[in-house]
């Protein structure tokens, strides 16, 4: 009977094994930072994680970095606010990640500047500062770069006209 045990233990622990390599995860380090001095640490900013119209999460990030690990395909809106800050968020496009490739990093900068009422910055409401997606040809998850700095020159062009 013991080896009856130790054969069904052995068997639970491999499924076990199996079922945890082949789930999805991608680890997020994310850092929050004052755009008019990075070197000064952004704290007590208040994360929303949300996928679709469906809030996941929310907390404080009482420090200026942190880790977050996404475990299930979809798409997904990570919202950055503090108070007298002018509010950003990013997305992150897993919802179509092959089979095969499970496990991914990416590191993200966000930079908030102070709320004023001389820039109409409004439509970061709506538009993402960044997004990420996976890449096919290259087989990674990755910023799309190109759209950052699309969004990056309309938030210099909205601080320049008076």
């Amino acid at each position: 009977m013991s080896l009856f045990r130790a054969n069904l233990l052995l068997l639970i622990l491999t499924i076990f094994v199996i079922k945890a390599q082949g789930q999805l995860k991608i680890k997020l380090n994310i850092e929050l930072s004052h755009i008019e001095n990075r070197n000064k640490k952004l704290k007590n900013c208040k994360v929303v994680i949300s996928q679709g119209k469906e809030e996941i999460e929310s907390f404080t990030a009482n420090k200026n970095k942190f880790k977050k690990t996404i475990d299930s395909k979809g798409i997904y809106k990570f919202e950055f606010s503090k108070k007298n800050y002018v509010s950003k968020h990013f997305i992150i496009d897993v919802l179509d990640i092959p089979e095969t490739r499970k496990r991914h990093g990416l590191k993200a900068e966000v930079t908030l500047f102070k709320h004023s009422k001389k820039f109409d910055v409004g439509f970061l409401e709506k538009e993402p500062i960044s997004i990420a997606y996976y890449d096919y040809l290259n087989k990674i998850l990755k910023w799309d770069f190109d759209y950052n700095r699309t969004m990056v020159e309309k938030i210099i062009e909205a601080q320049l006209i008076d």
